[in-house]
């Protein structure tokens, strides 16, 4: 009996990317964070397929949608006139030349090669527009289950039978980990440290008179930079098809800065020796993100936990997709000076008694404008949505509140949400900044100042992520809480 074969998930995804490609090609915007998403999505649902060809399609239009989601970021940084515009675009087109090598000769990729030709030559935002219609507009085959039995037509006495033919040569990541973290996630690693890598593949049949399957790591990136294992198979015994599983090592030779994209790499596949059967079809997810940013060499406040929880936001907003790079990158500036007045209110008690909300404000804007890359950008009460801000950053609302009940969780903030949330909607931004001042009385120890920094979300429809910073103030003194 027939099974249903058709992979809806695999739809649900290439429409996603269709239309996220059309609202490219209109001007609209579109996170980087979704088109990698995506990407992965399709990267994944290829192992499901009963055809190689059709796999190698998909992984094709994959591996555009990753370079296609840093030429959305390159378009942001025309648009706000930011640096790094350059080195995106060299990224582009050394990444777009590794997939070049990899599917430029492969039939199943022409018509996806064909409509991304003009890749390298992208100029300016007409010619990335064009360029994401003219991928949009790709058709691709449809998949089945790897499971479906083919419908083969009966055989008249008189036809001779013919002989049958091999399964396409093909290499499907099953597993692909470092450091016991699937593929598709962004990996953290702390640079010039080992760190395990696993990798498990199924192949479909060994070619005659090859002796070993090589998976060889590719990136754009500097080599000096990185170091993975290059994993060697033998000939396997028994029939096809194959499992295979080997341990690697992975190593970053360099640290990265907060506003660093994170390295990207990916592994090829070939038999050896050289002459035997070639290419080889390779499916399933075998990109990795590796991010190294190293809070205890490169600290950010110089309070290792307010480092590692302004990643945690930094990573959090990449993911959600809503803001981009350039408003991101705004967004990490005024919460890496505020993530350090909250580390050293607690250390050393500064906010001593009760403030106005005025004093407070007048003491974070002087704490704002010592910062090199903020200074005279800081601007004080504009106007914004018929009210008065208290700051702002670049379009970035930066609301201030003296409070004097005692606050012992973010959630504690979130009356303040939605006024932070109004400006940022009236600014076109989709993060705001909430710093609260909490003057109460304490009667017992402060709580970590990094549990003071989170993310709280507005109500819908506009759900602005308002980046709340809690700075403990009216400490009181360790040995007057002696009992």
């Amino acid at each position: 009996m027939r099974k249903d074969a058709i992979l809806s998930q695999v739809f649900s995804a290439r429409i996603q990317a269709v239309d996220a490609l059309s609202k490219l090609g209109r001007g609209e915007a579109v996170s980087a964070k979704l088109l990698q998403h995506m990407s992965a999505e399709l990267d994944d649902a290829s192992l499901r397929y009963g055809r190689a060809a059709t796999a190698t399609a998909y992984a094709a239009f994959a591996g555009l949608l990753r370079i296609v989601s840093t030429l959305v970021e390159w378009r942001q940084s025309i648009l706000h006139a930011s640096e790094g515009s350059d080195r995106l675009v060299r990224s582009v087109i050394e990444r777009y030349r590794l997939w070049n090598n990899e599917y430029g000769e492969k039939a199943e990729a022409k018509a996806l090669r064909d409509a991304s030709a003009s890749l390298p030559a992208v100029a300016a935002i007409a010619d990335f527009e064009a360029l994401c219609r003219g991928l949009g507009s790709v058709p691709l085959p449809i998949g089945i289950f790897a499971d479906e039995a083919p419908r083969v037509p009966p055989k008249s006495g008189r036809e001779k039978e013919a002989a049958p033919q091999p399964a396409e040569l093909s290499v499907a990541f099953l597993k692909f980990q470092l450091g016991g973290q699937p593929a598709a996630d962004i990996h953290h690693l702390v640079p010039r440290e080992m760190h395990d890598m696993e990798i498990e593949v199924r192949v479909s049949r060994w070619p005659e008179n090859a002796t070993h399957l090589i998976l060889t790591p590719v990136s754009a990136e500097p080599r000096s930079t990185y170091e993975l294992s290059e994993f060697s198979f033998a000939r396997p015994e028994g029939r096809p098809p194959f499992t295979l599983v080997q341990q690697g090592r992975a190593v970053l030779q360099v640290a990265q800065g907060l506003k660093a994209r994170p390295f990207e790499f990916k592994y090829a596949a070939a038999f050896r020796p050289a002459s035997v059967e070639q290419p080889v079809a390779i499916v399933g997810h075998r990109t990795l993100l590796v991010e190294g940013i190293d809070v205890r060499s490169n600290p950010i406040t110089g309070y290792s936990a307010v480092d590692q929880k302004i990643v945690a936001i930094r990573d959090m907003l990449r993911r959600e997709g809503g803001a981009n790079s350039q408003e991101l990158s705004d967004v990490l500036e005024l919460l890496t000076v505020l993530g350090g007045m909250s580390g050293r209110a607690v250390q050393d008690a500064e906010f001593d008694g009760v403030w106005s909300e005025d004093r407070f404000q007048e003491h974070v804007r002087m704490e704002l404008r010592r910062a090199p890359r903020i200074g005279s950008e800081l601007d004080e009460h504009p106007k914004a949505a018929g009210g008065i801000t208290d700051l702002s950053y670049r379009g970035i609302v930066i609301e201030l509140k003296s409070v004097k009940n005692r606050i012992g969780k973010i959630e504690d903030c979130r009356a303040y949400v939605e006024q932070a949330a109004s400006y940022a909607v009236a600014k076109g931004k989709r993060v705001a900044i909430l710093c609260v001042l909490d003057c109460s009385v304490k009667d017992s120890a402060p709580w970590p100042a990094a549990e003071g920094l989170g993310v709280l979300r507005s109500a819908p429809p506009a759900a602005i992520a308002v980046a709340t910073v809690v700075i403990q103030g009216n400490i009181t003194r360790p040995s007057k809480l002696s009992r």
